[in-house]
This record gives structure tokens, C-alpha cells and sequence, in this order.
């Protein structure tokens, strides 16, 4: 069984991925196919619109601050 990126044997090796429809695959030839894409957690980030993406950035902003602030200070948004 072949990796469908590089075309090495995936056999015996321990970080591999199943992708539906392609079979086996190498996780650092997966992963390096989807950053190219630019997908995240299966968001297409090209397919966004100026607007959504930053919508989304103002979110992901958001969502590390209230995880990295304490419970007792006032969380700034922006």
C-alpha cells in the first residue's frame, strides 16, 4: 500500500491516516497536502470571504482571550 502523496509504502509505519476513498497515507504527507490547501478542522479558508474571515479572526481573538485571561478580570473586546 502506497502513500497517494508521496507514493512510499505506508506499511509498517506508525503515524498514518486512513483518507476515505484513498486508503493509507503518511500523517506528514496529509498534513502537508492540507496546509497547502489552507483547510483547518475542515473549514476551507480560500473559500471565505474577506468579511467571514475576519469575522473568524475576531472570534479566534476573542476565544484565546477568555482562555488565557483570569475568571476575575473584564475580558476586552475589540
Amino acid at each position: 500500500m502506497r502513500c497517494p502523496f508521496c507514493e512510499k509504502n505506508v506499511i509498517g509505519e506508525k503515524h498514518i491516516v486512513v483518507l476515505s476513498g484513498e486508503g493509507p497515507a503518511h500523517r506528514s504527507c496529509y498534513e502537508r497536502d492540507i496546509l497547502g490547501k489552507r483547510i483547518f478542522a475542515g473549514l476551507h479558508l480560500p473559500s471565505l470571504e474577506t468579511n467571514q474571515l475576519n469575522e473568524l479572526k475576531e472570534m479566534v481573538i476573542t476565544e484565546l482571550n477568555a482562555r488565557f485571561t483570569p475568571q476575575h478580570e473584564v475580558i476586552e473586546l475589540f
